[in-house]
């Protein structure tokens, strides 16, 4: 390929956009509710070149792997005006869908200069090949005479929703092909692109680097992180250890308390690890919707229900157990959203190249719902009845104020505020509850995670796992360290 400058800006606002389109092509144009694929293909072809050109140049050696992604946002925003001005069924359902899936205002390119002697494969026959099914659904389903409220808005969307992949996973299996001799890039393409008509794209991650991590992997540090966690908290239990060296019976549990510090410590830990995990995605300058990101994240299987079994096998560990519980079961109100998307709104589509994994993808959200609504109606009956579990939190609230005002007593002279601490024996009732729930919400998300990990394959790709694994390795080391320190506040 030649020497090829290209744009600083490209000066696509979304309005703007399809006002040139009715300009410069509007004798060319015919809206029409008879979606022929092949004259489609043709349009978009002719009148999105230099889209199609910029996406397939070859950037210099050592280029920062995100440095081609906004040509591919450019090819989805003149696809998405295109199939606009030809099609006039061309409802997209919901306003917002479409604010959240074609990128809007102005798209900011790199300008530099392509490569010589490198060739990319074309990009608009790969494009076609990768949504064969979901352009062909259009005419096959006649939604357009159906006379429905809104007409082909939900085959209109699949389309969108694969185009956008096929262009992102261009760049990025293009960068592969760069990286890599013999990658063939057009399977790459066409593999992964279709997958976007079925799984949540709130939740995709799109990295642009050449290679991503597979699920397993993912799985697997999930994995080693639940094991850090049962292993820490097992260890972090002086109680035993000391009964288990003393010659004497003076470590004998005859009651276990709960400390308040250490659970405010485990919630806010745990609510935390989400919000670092979202950041450190979006700081490595991931296209990614990060609000989804710390959702997912937050519904990541967490080992409570398993240190639980401790509990009931000796009951000092039925504090740390508490701790982790309460802090597993306060996300199962996000845990209901996710679950409640995946039971009951997933994308629709009726290619047969779905997955038969869909169906556990489908069931470990029905099953996550089941302790959320549980608990959802035990707050609320609670609250109405003025008992349990509400009744619960005037515990940890008084020790909080012991923390938090004790210290301006001491300045002023007054007296200390005694300790809060409760038998656990008053909730033990609750623990048991709480382990069921929680062994429920266990499995469930990990029906949940490894369906998705595995249906999403390179649509999920955090490409570097490294800081990841570091905060999900770290963070139950520390919190149990910490909660040692803790037990003499």
């Amino acid at each position: 390929m030649g020497s090829k400058n290209l744009a600083l800006w490209a000066f696509l606002l979304f309005s703007p956009a399809f006002a040139l389109l009715n300009d410069e092509f509007g004798a060319t144009f015919r809206s029409t509710g008879d979606f022929v694929p092949a004259d489609f293909w043709a349009l978009v072809t002719k009148h999105c070149a230099s889209e199609l050109t910029d996406i397939s140049s070859c950037s210099p050696d050592n280029h920062d792997i995100k440095l081609r992604t906004p040509f591919a946002q450019a090819y989805t925003q003149c696809f998405f005006g295109v199939f606009e001005k030809y099609f006039s069924c061309p409802d997209i359902v919901g306003g917002n869908d479409k604010q959240t899936l074609i990128p809007t205002g102005f798209i900011q390119v790199a300008n530099f200069t392509a490569s010589k002697g490198c060739a990319f494969p074309a990009p608009a026959p790969i494009f076609q090949d990768a949504c064969t099914w979901d352009v062909d659904e259009i005419p096959r389903s006649k939604c357009c005479k159906l006379g429905d409220k809104e007409p082909c808005g939900q085959q209109n969307l699949n389309l969108m929703y694969c185009q956008m992949q096929a262009a992102e996973q261009y760049v990025r299996c293009t960068n592969a092909q760069s990286s890599k001799p013999g990658t063939n890039s057009t399977l790459c393409v066409t593999e992964n692109a279709e997958k976007a008509t079925w799984l949540p794209k709130e939740y995709l991650v799109y990295s642009g680097a050449a290679s991503c991590p597979r699920a397993g992997k993912v799985l697997l540090y999930l994995g080693i992180s639940n094991l850090i966690a049962f292993v820490s908290a097992l260890l972090s239990n002086t109680q035993v250890w000391k009964g288990l060296f003393s010659s004497t019976k003076e470590y004998e549990i005859t009651e276990v308390r709960v400390n308040f510090l250490s659970i405010f410590i485990s919630i806010g830990t745990h609510i935390s690890i989400p919000f670092i995990m979202g950041i450190i995605i979006e700081k490595q300058g991931y296209t990614v919707n990060w609000i989804q990101q710390v959702l997912i994240w937050t519904i990541r299987p967490r080992v409570a229900p398993i240190i639980a079994i401790l509990g009931l096998i000796n009951a000092s560990w039925m504090e740390i157990a508490i701790n982790e519980m309460v802090a597993d079961l306060l996300f199962s109100a996000p845990a209901g959203a996710f679950a409640i998307f995946a039971a009951f709104f997933p994308n629709k589509t009726t290619n047969p190249a779905k997955p038969a994994i869909y169906t556990v993808f489908h069931a470990g959200g029905i099953i996550m719902l089941i302790p959320c609504v549980i608990i959802v109606l035990a707050l609320l009956i609670g609250a109405l009845n003025k008992c349990a579990p509400i009744r619960a939190f005037k515990y940890p609230a008084q020790d909080l104020w012991r923390l938090i005002s004790n210290p301006v007593r001491k300045i002023r002279g007054k007296e200390q505020l005694e300790k809060k601490s409760v038998d656990m024996a008053q909730f033990k009732g609750w623990f048991y509850i709480f382990f069921g729930l929680g062994i429920i919400l266990y499995i469930g998300s990990w029906m949940v995670w490894a369906s998705f990990l595995k249906m999403a394959g390179d649509l999920y790709c955090p490409a570097k796992l490294d800081k990841l694994a570091a905060v999900l390795f770290a963070y139950p080391v520390a919190l149990n360290a910490v909660r040692v320190f803790v037990q003499a506040f």
